[in-house]
């Protein structure tokens, strides 16, 4: 026997379920809500617990979740017993505290049995022809408080009986027999309509619930479904003028259908809108078209005594059983059940607009308040900040008396408020403004209110000062004039920033000497000047000597100071009608516009460069610089600014060209020779295009062998419009122009393919020799390039050398010695070209990683007539083999300077003796036909000596 606890808070349902299983002998407790079951089980801990779902108090899915909460309950099994519409939320919040069966009421009496058997694990279940008679307490499975409807069911129930009692003679056991098979179909109807009348109760308190009209109309269509048993539900309601359709919603069918006959009273379903009565129908034939068939229809009116709130129906799909008077019934009590919930509804929304009403009323009483207390702060605000402001305020009467000032007035005037109060602002006045000025600022008060301007007053002290000022008139409510308000700031500092501003865009900020522009106008007017006096002025452009030098040495802090003592000295030499200005980094122009003659001239240009040359004082060092002048003189080399800065210009890049330190001065072959250069630029750019640059390759021979060692790869121009252009004439014009970078690194990869094809081609291999320039050195990519070409050419790195003059190396000494690693790690061989013809220091010598000097060709050409030269290279030599290093020298033209490099030990020659550069087809044929250079039969020891 099992302990079974039913709580619903219906007696009538709780007592159907204590009839039902009172015949399985399990001991029945029953509860009225959650909290009298969750009692209820902590004292009498039943096996089994059938709960309803929606109680008062506590429902049935808090008490289950109270009920898993408590450790020593938790595992007690569960059967939720409901009328259930919602089918799926409630199985899912059954699953959510651990419920796994769901009755829905109407239930049968053969589920219920299976179900609290299942729960309890017993096998099979017991029909109700075989659970034996009913308790004998009397107590009626159904009570009275179900209705009119149940108790229509009992007379029935009675009169039946009688019935059957009257027509039976038969035996006790044929008449229980028959009693329990109509007590059976009786008690079906009532548990139906039991479950409809709980359904709808259910309902009606979440229609009660809702506060949203679609909520609740779609609460009411999923109800009204499932209590009527209809596969159609539509609902309309109206507006509170009856005139309106405010809600249309329908399920089982497009609410769009019904749309146009909403509020048709001809025919359906608007129609329902005049019936007194529920209509029943057998069919949808007065339906609208395209409305799914139906075999039944119930509708009717939602209405109460007083208003007319709408319409509904319900219908069934074809084959189902016709809507019945009791389905009427129903239907009446559903619509008044709609009719309440949405009377309810529109009271809510009335009541939730005043509520809105009065909190937007709260709201405005508040932002008032909130207004009225911002208000008062922003007058305190006001009045500090006139006190705090930097600004002037006075305030004047109509009369223009003063009424009042703030501190900033007191400040910057040096008055006081007590000494002013009263007064006229006359007092301020500067004198600087005639009465007209003053007539002009009333005329502008009186016009239009208001003026604004610049005007220079006086402070108390004395003091002149430019003031921005706004005056404002005051009106009262009757237009006149009460007050005058003025607002002003005084702009000294703003009028000095200005004049500091202007001064600094017409001069150099670093010297404070003229710039460009203000040097133009200058010119230009002493042109003019010059040219009516019929005299010549000179234009001295002068820079400083590698002030880069001292930047990278000693900081630019140190190069800038010696550019203000530049300044300083060269303004100290000129003169009252002279110009200095500075165009920027190191280039200044002295402009002299008294010069009689050249001779003065020259005598200026001395004094500048020697003024110069005395020592400077920066940061501990004692520096002597000197500087470099190109000179253009109008009217002979130039009628303009622009034409004379240009020929000065240029006569400064042929002094630094010569040697710097010193002066030039602008000839017109100067100008000729700049303008030959930039069509000479124009002419390489396009032969770089064009591919007219090419190789020439001049032979190295060993002086112990007289073959060929290694050849020298030579730079040669082709043009087709100016012909052979020798390397003296280009090389230097690109350096300066930046183009020897993309053509040394086409040298160099030309020559390491053209060397591997000769190699490929079955010709002796010889080492190849590249020039790398200054500027191609400095940029720090020659590694880059040479480790590309190599790789590209497949030019093993020993047939290739690199070339590099001494000044090249003392660039930057650290860089190189970077530079030239990397290629000796490659194996590429490094030679020294044109040694002793620059710094020739010794410990260079040793620092760099060198495999060959080069005696340059000026001391070769004078080897046999100048002693000097011959003990250059003698001391060349050996120093070279002290290091370890191979000689070549360069430009051996003559059996006598070829004998005499072979008796002081010299390793290889280079020269027009053995050959020319040659072509490389030329170069390939000398190669290969192993010709050898004639070499003096050696000395005896005696002769060397």
């Amino acid at each position: 026997m099992s302990t079974i606890l039913i709580v619903d808070d219906r007696p009538s349902n709780r007592r159907y379920l204590s009839a039902l299983l009172g015949h399985t002998g399990h001991r029945l407790l029953e509860a009225y809500d959650g909290a009298h079951a969750l009692a209820q089980v902590r004292t009498e801990r039943p096996d089994l617990i059938i709960t309803d779902i929606l109680m008062p108090a506590m429902d049935g899915y808090e008490f289950v979740q109270q009920l898993r909460a408590d450790p020593e309950l938790a595992a007690t099994r569960v059967i939720f017993y409901s009328a259930i519409y919602a089918v799926s939320e409630t199985t899912a919040l059954a699953r959510s505290c651990g419920v796994t069966r769901v009755l829905a009421k109407p239930a049968d009496p053969e589920d219920i049995l299976a179900a609290v058997h299942g729960e309890l694990g017993l096998s099979g279940s017991a029909s109700m022809h075989d659970q034996g008679p009913p308790p004998d307490d009397g107590a009626p499975v159904l009570g009275a408080d179900l209705g009119s409807s149940i108790d229509d069911a009992l007379v029935s129930a009675r009169q039946a009986l009688g019935a059957l009692l009257l027509r039976h003679g038969a035996t006790d056991a044929a008449l229980g027999a028959d009693l329990n098979t109509l007590l059976g179909e009786r008690m079906s109807g009532l548990r139906s309509l039991a479950a409809r009348l709980g359904a709808m109760e259910e309902m009606s308190l979440r229609l009660t619930g809702e506060r949203n009209a679609d909520a609740m109309i779609g609460v009411f269509l999923q109800a009204a479904g499932a209590i009527l048993d209809a596969d159609c539900v539509a609902v309309c309601l109206l507006d509170s003028g009856e005139q309106r359709v405010r809600h249309l919603a329908a399920r089982g069918v497009d609410s769009a259908l019904l749309a146009g006959r909403a509020l048709d009273t001809r025919q359906l379903p608007g129609a329902l809108l005049q019936q007194p009565l529920a209509l029943r129908l057998q069919d949808g034939a007065a339906l609208p078209e395209g409305h799914p068939a139906v075999d039944g229809f119930l509708g009717l009116a939602i209405r109460d005594r007083n208003h007319l709130y709408g319409w509904m129906y319900c219908a069934r799909a074809p084959g189902a059983t016709p809507f019945s008077h009791e389905d009427e019934r129903i239907g009446v009590t559903l619509g008044a059940q709609l009719a309440v919930a949405y009377e309810n509804l529109g009271l809510y929304e009335v009541v939730q607009r005043h509520a809105a009403q009065l909190q937007l009323e709260a709201a405005a009483r508040l932002q008032a308040d909130r207004a009225l207390r911002d208000s008062e702060q922003r007058l305190r605000l006001s009045a500090r900040i006139l006190e705090s402001t930097q600004e002037s305020i006075m305030m004047t009467d109509a009369q223009g008396a003063i009424i009042a000032v703030n501190p900033a007035f007191e400040h910057i005037t040096g008055y006081s408020e007590a000494e002013v109060v009263g007064r006229n602002p006359r007092l301020l006045q500067s004198g600087r403004h005639d009465s007209a000025f003053y007539r002009a600022i009333w005329a502008s008060l009186g016009s239009s209110g208001q003026w604004r301007g610049e005007i220079t007053n006086r402070r108390k002290n004395g003091q002149v000062y430019p003031e921005r000022i706004s005056i404002n008139a005051v009106c009262g409510a009757g237009g006149a004039v009460d007050a005058y308000v003025s607002v002003s700031s005084d702009i000294s500092a703003l009028k000095a920033a200005h004049h500091q501003v202007d001064f600094l865009s017409n001069h150099d900020p670093l010297t404070l000497l003229p710039n460009r522009s203000v040097l133009v106008d200058r010119m230009q007017q002493a042109i003019a000047s010059a040219r009516h006096g019929d005299r010549q002025i000179a234009l001295l452009l002068f820079n400083i000597d590698r002030l880069q030098r001292i930047n990278d040495s000693l900081g630019h802090e140190a190069g800038d100071a010696l550019l203000q003592e530049v300044a300083r000295r060269a303004g100290m030499l000129a003169g009252p009608a002279d110009s200095l200005a500075h165009l920027g980094s190191d280039e200044f122009v002295l402009l002299l516009t008294e010069c009689l003659d050249s001779d003065a001239i020259i005598v200026a240009v001395r004094r500048l460069i020697d003024e110069i040359a005395q020592p400077f004082q920066a940061d501990g060092h004692e520096l002597i610089v000197t500087t470099s002048v190109g000179i253009s003189i109008y009217p002979r080399d130039g009628a303009n600014p622009s034409e004379l800065l240009k020929a000065a210009d240029v006569a400064l890049s042929h002094m630094k060209d010569a040697g710097r330190n010193g002066f030039r001065f602008f000839k017109g072959e100067m100008n000729a020779h700049a303008l030959r250069w930039m069509a000479l630029e124009t002419h390489l750019r396009r032969a770089i295009e064009r591919n007219e640059l090419s190789l020439h390759y001049q032979p190295q021979v060993a002086l112990g062998s007289g073959r060929m060692c290694s050849m020298e790869a030579l730079l040669r121009w082709s043009s087709p419009e100016l012909g052979q252009v020798g390397p003296g004439d280009f090389i230097a014009l690109a350096e300066d122009t930046g183009l020897i970078l993309p053509i040394g690194n086409w040298v160099i990869r030309q020559a390491c393919m053209q060397n591997k094809a000769w190699q490929d081609a079955g010709l002796p291999p010889l080492r190849v020799a590249v020039n790398v320039s200054a500027h191609q050195f400095t940029a720090g990519t020659v590694p880059a390039v040479v480790r590309e070409a190599l790789r590209d050419s497949g030019l093993a790195a020993r047939y290739l050398e690199i070339e590099l003059t001494e000044s090249v190396m003392m660039r930057d000494s650290e860089a190189a010695e970077k530079q030239l690693a990397e290629l000796t790690d490659m194996g590429v061989s490094i030679s020294l070209d044109d040694f002793g013809t620059g710094y020739s220091s010794l410990g260079y010598l040793s620092r760099f990683m060198l495999d060959k000097l080069k005696i340059d060709q000026s001391f070769v050409h004078n080897i046999i007539s100048d002693p000097r030269s011959a003990a250059i290279a003698q001391a060349t030599i050996a120093l070279a083999h002290g290091l370890s290093l191979t000689v070549v020298a360069e430009g051996v033209e003559t059996p006598e300077q070829l004998a005499f490099l072979q008796r002081i030990g010299c390793d290889e020659v280079q020269g027009y003796l053995f050959s020319r550069p040659l072509a490389a087809d030329a170069m390939a044929l000398l190669m290969a036909s192993d010709a050898r250079l004639a070499l003096p039969p050696p000395l005896p020891v005696s002769a060397k000596e």
